[in-house]
């Protein structure tokens, strides 16, 4: 039984890390509290779906923009110091969304330029997250932080959208943004407490930026293991797991329910991602199948097609929710392990801001694109139109990298691997 724990847990016997975990529970739960209410309330103001789906574009944009100039900047700062800078922008903008509702503004381009002032805050924040673990936790413990970073955020899809349907209901609107900002105060504390402050070498600084991006981009297309699980992180990203976008719709226009019928699916939604998190975090890489990664997009992709059929349940869209939650967070977690732990550490921080790329950079894509879809055919056609492109498209791509795809075990990549690739660069 311990041992089950010790694996289930083994990044918090870290006390660098623990301390940055259990602030960014408390952060990330109220970080949802205002996604749930944003969505609604923008809804609300706009009577869009359109205008709903294009608040992704303000949200996510700036990841397109910024990120991979941001992968080979954070290089050359401590990522402490960035995380501090970038969770302190976050509840400044959470505190002005708060006045925003509190003063009655109804203009929906205010909304939008405060999300697009937290997407750039994301933009930089992310990679820096990412890359950053593996100072705190070492590459054996690697797998598991990334599994307990992610449970934090759908431990937070669970509590943040009850918490949310409360406030909005019986508080107000402008508390849950209120509430958001105060949660950022216990991360900033734990970062602070942090001790290992590893500074950048600057002998592996990239004086030009752009070639920067030039060698990372080189670096993933050559490594047989990164570039096939980029391209269907490319597909799935973009069209499976922007489920978020459509729940205000399915659940008022569809379901003919209120902000308590959105709040359970987004909950619901949550707990499926957190049964994912707690599997992925138990059984690391010891996943036999070598297949996984494939059959669960494609799986996703046959959830979203059922759930068009069965869009006038409430019922049945809750169990199929739940199911896609847990798909999305195995998928991710996968992804994210097999990528880190063959990528070098001088090309960390770029490969990582590729994979935030893609999947955060694609969401403006993939919300437009189901906002689109939404309002011109109903919420539920999205569902069976996104679940469609993402069943054709992973299965080419697995016909095409099946050899690369289906590799069964991941290893750190040793210095000689390294080299090699390197040398080929």
């Amino acid at each position: 039984m311990m041992g089950i724990f010790r694996n289930m847990f083994s990044a918090l016997y870290h006390r660098d890390f623990r301390n940055f975990w259990f602030g960014q529970v408390v952060s990330t739960i109220g970080s949802m509290v205002q996604v749930t209410v944003l969505s609604w309330y923008v809804y609300q103001i706009s009577g869009s779906p359109f205008l709903l789906g294009l608040m992704g574009v303000f949200e996510f944009g700036p990841v397109l923009v910024f990120i991979l100039f941001v992968g080979v900047l954070i290089e050359r700062f401590p990522k402490r110091n960035i995380l501090l800078f970038t969770q302190s922008l976050l509840l400044v903008q959470s505190l002005l969304l708060s006045f925003l509702v509190w003063t009655g503004s109804t203009n929906y381009w205010f909304f939008a330029m405060l999300a697009l002032v937290g997407g750039v805050a994301m933009s930089i924040d992310q990679p820096t997250r990412q890359s950053y673990f593996v100072e705190l936790v070492g590459e054996k413990d690697l797998p598991n932080a990334i599994s307990l970073n992610s449970t934090t955020f759908n431990l937070a899809r669970i509590i943040g959208p009850i918490i949310a349907a409360i406030l909005m209901k019986y508080v107000g609107i402008a508390e849950c943004f209120l509430l958001n900002g105060l949660s950022f105060i216990p991360v900033l504390y734990g970062i602070y407490l942090i001790k290992i402050k590893k500074l950048p070498d600057p002998a592996t600084f990239e004086r030009q930026i752009l070639n920067g991006i030039k060698k990372g981009f080189q670096y993933a297309f050559k490594n047989q293991n990164i570039f096939p699980t980029f391209l269907i992180m490319l597909a799935v990203c973009t069209f499976a797991t922007n489920i978020s976008v459509m729940l205000p719709v399915l659940a008022k226009d569809v379901l003919m329910g209120d902000e308590s019928t959105y709040s359970v699916l987004m909950s619901v939604f949550g707990i499926g991602s957190l049964c994912g998190a707690l599997f992925m975090g138990s059984r690391g890489q010891n996943i036999p199948n070598k297949n996984f990664l494939v059959m669960v997009a494609l799986f996703m992709a046959i959830l979203h097609i059922t759930a068009f059929f069965g869009c006038r349940s409430f019922i049945l869209i809750a169990v199929l929710l739940a199911c896609v939650g847990f798909l999305i967070f195995c998928f991710l977690n996968r992804a994210n392990t097999r990528i880190q732990l063959n990528t070098s550490d001088n090309y960390r921080s770029r490969i990582m801001s590729m994979y935030i790329l893609i999947t955060t950079g694609t969401a403006p894509i993939g919300n437009t694109f189901s906002g689109f879809i939404m309002k011109q055919l109903g919420g539920e056609y999205a569902l069976l139109v996104n679940g469609a492109i993402t069943l054709v498209l992973v299965s080419v791509l697995y016909f095409v990298y099946r050899n690369f795809l289906v590799k069964v075990r991941v290893v750190p990549v040793s210095d000689k691997d390294r080299q090699d690739i390197a040398n080929v660069m």
